[in-house]
């Protein structure tokens, strides 16, 4: 058990935060096997062998299911993700993705489930403490992360679902990938005959299911957007969404943004006081408090909106408050500032003692951002359950392939 101390936003106290790793131990039963099917009726006898399955063509194979898929209003998608290759931070993910990119389901780290959320290219999350604790994730106002809509980045869900797995996406980045083979194999994949197609890579493959000729499950070793550098390691299964699903998926995306994510907070950024906060005080009294906000993580992305509360207060002539917000970029600072006039009157001249206090705390969603997403919602809703091309720019572009959940 290894204690983490973590800044709280406040000018004085801090907060520790204690995070236990648990150890399992797999145990493995190893049996021997006795042949005994020379006991069987016939089963001395030489079986003849079965006759060869006609080879079948990858290449018009591979383009059938691609543009299938790309016609899919929504996917759905059950299987592994990794951030990166070879990662050791394996995550099961259980998903709806339309075309639009809105994505909606759970991912599991660590037996701890969290849920998803993607729309307008954001990205957020809801889990218990213990998610966030994991991932080593602190700010000025972790104790509103537990059980509450936080606004995440790609590498804290493990991977954006976003920016990979809408289904015209997927389709052009798996299109994107050469033939390993120019022939497709049969194989049995859990009960069901299909067809897989080995691509380029060490571990990249696509089984098509042989009577519908889409494809039910793909191994990817980097799944790769366009124009990004890198992407995440998967193995999923995959199905058309039916029009229920769509539907759930988007009233539970447009419910959210109406009534939850306005009062999320935003972890993609550890954000801290840089230095110690200044307060000044004159005749008035009239109090300043001023500071530097900084990325203390030090590895955080995009660009964080932050608000900065301050109380003034004395015994005698009560409390004031005042607060400043801004918007804190990766990796630099925000300087905030404001102040409180008490405009004591007085004939005779009279001193006070006056203590000051500052609190943090991040925004997942303004008003204004809850207006565009919620407009973006409704069209793509529309267009996706009417066959259209729901697919829309994003609010801000992403330069990773992982949309604004970075």
């Amino acid at each position: 058990m290894a204690p983490v101390s973590s800044n709280t936003g406040r000018r004085r106290g801090k907060r520790v935060a204690l995070a236990a790793a648990g150890a399992v131990l797999a145990l493995g039963l190893a049996g021997c096997s006795i042949d005994l099917s020379h006991l069987r009726p016939g089963g001395g006898e030489e079986q003849p062998s079965p006759e060869p399955a006609e080879p079948v063509a990858a290449a018009p194979l591979m383009e059938e299911a691609l543009a299938a898929l790309a016609e899919y209003p929504a996917l759905t998608a059950t299987g592994q993700v990794a951030e990166s290759v070879g990662s050791a931070d394996v995550r099961d993910a259980s998903l709806t993705v339309a075309d639009s990119g809105t994505a909606s389901g759970t991912v599991r780290a660590n037996s701890v489930e969290a849920e998803l959320l993607g729309a307008d290219s954001k990205l957020f999350l809801r889990a218990p403490e213990a998610f966030w604790l994991d991932q080593g994730v602190f700010g000025p106002d972790f104790d509103d992360f537990d059980g509450n809509w936080v606004r995440a980045s790609a590498s804290q869900a493990g991977f954006n679902p976003s920016a990979t797995l809408a289904p015209p996406t997927l389709s052009a980045i798996l299109g994107g990938i050469e033939l390993e083979s120019e022939e497709a194999v049969e194989e049995n994949l859990d009960g069901t005959l299909t067809y897989r197609v080995d691509l380029a890579g060490e571990r990249n493959q696509v089984w098509i299911n042989a009577e519908t000729k889409q494809i039910q499950r793909i191994a990817i070793e980097e799944l790769v957007p366009e124009g990004a550098e890198a992407g995440p390691q998967v193995r999923l299964d995959l199905a058309e969404a039916d029009t229920a699903a769509v539907e759930e998926l988007y009233d539970g995306a447009i419910a959210a943004a109406e009534e939850e994510l306005t009062g999320s907070r935003d972890a993609r950024i550890e954000v801290g006081w840089e230095g110690s906060p200044s307060m000044s005080c004159e005749d008035g009294p009239n109090c300043t408090w001023s500071g530097t906000v900084q990325d203390s993580g030090g590895d955080g992305s995009g660009e964080v909106a932050v608000r900065m509360d301050v109380t003034f207060s004395n015994a005698e002539i009560g409390e004031q408050t005042c607060n400043d917000s801004g918007t804190l970029k990766a990796g630099e600072t925000l300087e905030l500032s404001c102040g409180a006039d008490y405009n004591i009157v007085s004939s005779t001249q009279q001193t006070y003692t006056i203590d000051g206090e500052a609190q943090l705390s991040t925004r997942g969603l303004t008003g204004g951002q809850q207006e565009d997403m919620l407009a973006a919602l409704s069209e793509q809703r529309e267009a996706t359950l009417s066959g259209g091309d729901a697919s829309s720019e994003p609010s801000e572009s992403p330069s990773t392939g992982e949309g604004e959940g970075d």
